[in-house]
């Protein structure tokens, strides 16, 4: 009995073996194909025995064999089955195994060249992050020792301008106007640089307390209300019926704002609005500032936030700027744990959203 027990567990799991072989290796190793199916039939002929070998102890079984229990049976079943099968094993894995151990070998080479290279990148990527960082210090001390004399210069220029015009003809009235306004233009892209390294050196230090946007929202209107005069556009606050409050930093918030505006105003039409809504959504607060210019074109929209994108960046463009002030908007809003978003449509306008906490955060 125990042996019939035996010889039934060995066939079962022999058909569980030829089974799982056959399944696992399907469709796979095409360079060892042969060596696999070699051993695939050798298990198939084990699996053959075992189940001959089973129906020698059960009568009832013998005829679903075709020859019955003969000397023919047993010669199937002790030479085609088991000798068979073996032979075939021997056969197959002699022809799997250096296969194996080369493509081991060829894996190991492989493996050894990543790591080769994986250490030629690390050793790139810290000469990189070194000239990176040589580059962000000369850039921000070079930007420092540029705005005390420009700062001087614009002061300068600003005196001759609206203090002392009647002393000059109306030709070098419009040159000093022209060296006043390119002088705001280089103040503000040095000071956007500074703020780029601060951001990217993670310097940018953040003070983050309870304000009313509300008011910090006049504030920044009322320091763009110049910039927009001058291209006669009109900035709208649409006051909320209540209070709004946020978790942010005053200055930077108003900074944020103020690029908002600054491209707000750039891109609308002489005669123009820009509107400037502050509502409170659940945990969060929500600015949006709304343009009715030409809108942002699609193949830009992507590169929105990234640093130095223009929508115009040709030679002739319309528009000044230095492509940081999204990307910098970008960091300050993130920064102080909120988002920034824009909707556009062509020749319809561009609202751009700044959601920063609330006081229920």
């Amino acid at each position: 009995m125990v042996d019939i027990v035996l010889e039934c567990v060995r066939a079962l799991i022999l058909a569980g073996l030829v089974a799982y072989l056959w399944r696992s290796g399907k469709a796979r190793f095409e360079h060892l194909r042969k060596g696999w199916r070699l051993i695939l039939m050798g298990f198939g002929l084990l699996l053959f025995g075992s189940i001959l070998d089973v129906t020698d102890n059960f009568e009832v079984l013998n005829r679903f064999v075709i020859i019955g229990d003969t000397k023919a049976e047993a010669f199937l079943e002790k030479f085609v089955g088991f000798l068979g099968g073996f032979v075939l094993l021997f056969w197959g894995m002699v022809t799997w195994v250096p296969s194996v151990q080369d493509m081991s070998k060829l894996i190991e080479q492989r493996t050894h060249d990543l790591a080769e290279s994986n250490r030629q990148l690390q050793k790139a990527k810290l000469r990189a992050d070194s000239a990176n960082q040589t580059k962000s210090e000369f850039l921000a001390a070079m930007s420092h020792e540029l705005r005390t004399p420009l700062t001087s210069i614009k002061g300068s220029l600003g005196l001759l301008t609206h203090m002392q015009a009647e002393a000059f003809s109306r030709d070098s009235r419009r040159l000093l106007e022209i060296a006043d306004r390119n002088s705001d233009v280089l103040l503000r892209l040095i000071n956007d640089l500074l703020d780029y390294e601060k951001i990217v050196s993670g310097n940018m230090a953040m003070d983050v307390q309870v304000h009313d946007l509300v008011v910090l929202l006049e504030q920044a209107i009322e320091s763009s209300q110049g910039f927009a005069q001058k291209r006669s556009v009109n900035l709208q606050l649409k006051r909320p019926d209540s209070e709004v409050w946020g978790n942010v930093d005053a200055y930077r918030f108003e900074q944020a704002v103020r690029n908002l505006l600054s491209n707000a105003v750039k891109f609308s039409p002489a005669g123009g609005n820009v509107e400037v809504r502050v509502v409170a959504d659940g945990e969060m607060a929500c600015v949006s500032v709304q343009d009715y210019g030409d809108g942002i074109p699609h193949a830009f929209k992507e590169a929105i936030f990234e640093r130095f994108v223009q929508v115009d960046a040709s030679d002739t463009r319309q528009q000044s700027g230095t492509g940081l002030g999204l990307p910098i908007t970008k960091a300050i809003i993130e920064n102080m744990g909120g988002q920034i978003r824009f909707e556009s449509q062509i020749n319809v306008g561009t609202t751009f959203f700044l959601e920063v906490p609330g006081t229920g955060t």
